[in-house]
């Protein structure tokens, strides 16, 4: 069968082919069924499903390197080890050696495997801090200016600046809301270093940081003061926005605990483009976060594809 599918990194439709291969019984928990077991490949990578006589998807396994299958909220937890799974921790990311103190790092080189069937934005690995060849990617901190060079709001002469100075439809930044308080935050301030510093402090003081399973929106955010990395990110995207300082998302890893976790941070421009990370409340943020995709929802789907086949080899790091 060929279906299309819209695909929202490039706004369009593609044709996705799914096989049916064949039919086999399949167990889940006590319950056997006679399903049948379809193949497709959906955004680059392979799934697996097995559908019941009634059409309904008994059991999916490919995507984000998970598997799911058909249950009630009542037993679900029944066939889980432990009695449950936390999503941080399926897809987080091993290497092969714990890596010290990352927040002191200057520097980090290392080897990643996975990354080649992967279609990640042309640039994002190769620019400003990041340097990727041949399988290793180089991650250097970089240094916060002195001078933005300009004062807030940032005047878009030539319209290069355009698409990280609008509103998008959940970074509000022309909302009333958002635009008081981020106001209220700078005061008078127009050096816009000094102003990305007072928001990114804000957002990291005043958000508790729990997940929330939706899709961020800044407005919603600044309402309910609530949010993990993708709220924090989008917030203080909207909020830099607000009074003039051009920014936008970032999205890919960042190390804690012996682990490289998925991660949403911001950058500013204040001249050149820095990180900025208010999980954390690190600016520029540290040698350990590595940037894979670059954009709003329609740009960080290009991630799933990498989920689940990553492998990473530390080989060098430097400390200031």
């Amino acid at each position: 069968l060929t279906l299309p599918v819209f695909d929202p990194s490039t706004m369009s439709q593609r044709d996705t082919s799914i096989r049916v291969t064949r039919r086999e019984p399949l167990r889940i928990g006590r319950m056997t069924y006679d399903a049948w077991r379809l193949e497709a490949d959906v955004f680059g990578r392979s799934l697996t499903m097995w559908v019941g006589e009634d059409g309904s998807v008994l059991k999916e396994e490919g995507w984000m390197g998970l598997t799911a299958v058909k249950s009630s909220a009542a037993s679900a937890p029944e066939n889980m080890e432990g009695g449950g799974a936390d999503l941080y921790e399926i897809t987080a990311v091993r290497p092969d050696r714990p890596l010290p103190d990352p927040n002191r790092l200057s520097g980090l080189k290392i080897e990643m495997a996975g990354l080649e069937s992967a279609s990640l934005q042309e640039g994002v690995l190769n620019g400003n801090r990041q340097e990727y060849r041949d399988g290793k990617l180089s991650v250097r901190r970089e240094r916060l200016p002195s001078s933005a060079g300009y004062l807030t709001p940032y005047v878009d002469v030539g319209g290069s600046m355009k698409e990280f100075l609008e509103p998008e439809w959940n970074i509000e930044s022309d909302e009333q809301e958002i635009r008081s308080k981020a106001l209220e935050i700078v005061g008078g301030n127009r050096d816009p270093i000094a102003a990305a510093r007072n928001l990114m402090a804000w957002v990291y003081h005043h958000l508790d940081k729990k997940p929330i399973l939706s899709l961020p929106s800044a407005l919603e955010t600044l309402r309910t003061k609530v949010g993990d990395c993708n709220e924090h990110a989008t917030l203080l995207t909207a909020l830099l926005r607000a009074v003039g300082v051009p920014a936008r998302l970032s999205i890919g890893l960042a190390y804690t605990r012996e682990r490289f976790y998925y991660h949403a941070w911001t950058e500013a421009y204040l001249g050149e483009w820095v990180t900025m990370d208010a999980t954390l409340n690190q600016m520029p943020v540290d040698p350990a976060h590595i940037k894979l995709v670059e954009g709003n929802i329609e740009k960080q789907v290009e991630i799933a594809g990498v989920v689940g086949q990553l492998r990473m080899k530390i080989l060098d790091f430097q400390y200031n």
